[in-house]
């Protein structure tokens, strides 16, 4: 029998330790697994089929809203995409044999697609922490990003009764979403037919945080992104306000000394933004939801398409002079 070379020998070795080496796979599975053999076939990103098996203590995470780490083989979603770190089998046939170590589900395709207005479908996939929105080909027109919500921006701020806490929560309730969905999709797929290859998906979402509060006041602020194409997006800010003890919200009048036009130009005089026709514009303009409470600083937002010449929204910021302090509750003050 021949001896392999010294450099054969070595070459061999590299090639067994890089297929022994673990290495994590992604993909789609379309068609369930068997639970019993702990087993599933996927397509992965980069066009090769996989044969995985679980070892018996395999972990499996899965992280989309209602999956499960079952969904590998009951079939409820028409296709999860799949992140597997395991070994492949080195001298192996098709489909590529990997063993795996952990498995965890990153999205699951809804079961109904969402039409647009000229009939073409849009896959649905939800993710952890996002929701896209794909073409027939795959392509994403859009991507909702599923930011913070009220009830984690609430969490165990100091003091809040269970009721107060319910109280803050149904306003948001009633708020609701407030980005118009389907005509953001309509734009994107005109976007993509005009543009074709050249097209940057969209970009959506809304989220709740905690922008301040003091003994007495609680403030939530509501960040709306907005798309305006070419993978360039712009931002709406809207402030809440509310009662600690009942949760209620509060009125601009209960916030400020003066309200209105008149708090309008107050916030400008204390800007010295005096100058026309910039001054008009942000009279025109403001509105009270979009003073947002920050700790160090008030922050007046003026949306994209408000001001001239401003192609994403413009934010006027207020320290908390003698002067801006004069025309605000004695409760209207945020901790520092």
């Amino acid at each position: 029998m021949k001896k392999l070379s010294a450099f054969a020998a070595g070459a061999l070795a590299a090639l067994l330790l890089a297929g022994c080496s673990e290495r994590t796979i992604t993909g789609t599975l379309t068609v369930p697994g068997d639970a019993a053999a702990r087993t599933f076939t996927m397509e992965g990103d980069d066009g090769r089929t996989y044969a995985v098996t679980l070892t018996e203590d395999a972990p499996v995470a899965a992280w989309p809203e209602d999956t499960r780490a079952d969904d590998l083989y009951t079939g409820r979603w028409p296709a999860l995409r799949l992140s597997v770190t395991g070994r492949l089998r080195l001298f192996g046939g098709k489909p590529l044999a990997l063993t795996a170590a952990s498995a965890q589900i990153d999205a699951a395709r809804q079961p109904e697609d969402l039409p647009l207005a000229d009939g073409t479908p849009l896959a649905v996939w939800q993710g952890s922490f996002d929701r896209e929105y794909s073409l027939p080909d795959g392509t994403v027109l859009l991507e909702e990003r599923l930011g913070g919500k009220a009830a984690d921006a609430v969490e165990g701020v100091p003091g809040l009764t269970k009721e107060a806490g319910e109280n803050i929560l149904a306003f948001y309730e009633r708020q609701g979403i407030l980005y118009d969905l389907p005509a953001q999709l309509e734009a994107a797929w005109a976007a993509y037919s005009e543009k074709g290859e050249g097209f940057d998906p969209y970009t959506l979402g809304q989220e709740v945080n905690l922008s301040a509060e003091n003994d007495s006041t609680l403030w939530l602020t509501t960040t709306v992104t907005l798309p305006l194409g070419g993978g360039v997006v712009t931002e709406e800010q809207f402030s809440a306000a509310f009662d600690k003890a009942s949760g209620e919200a509060l009125a601009p009048g209960d916030l400020f000394t003066r309200t209105g036009g008149e708090l309008a130009a107050a916030l400008l005089d204390a800007a010295a933004i005096t100058g026309e026709p910039r001054r008009s514009e942000m009279l025109a303009a403001f509105d009270e939801r979009r003073v947002v409470f920050r700790p160090d600083a008030l922050e007046v937002f003026f949306p994209a398409g408000s001001l001239a010449g401003e192609q994403t929204a413009c934010i006027l910021g207020l320290d908390y002079t003698d002067g801006v302090k004069a025309l605000l509750r004695p409760r209207a003050l945020p901790s520092a």
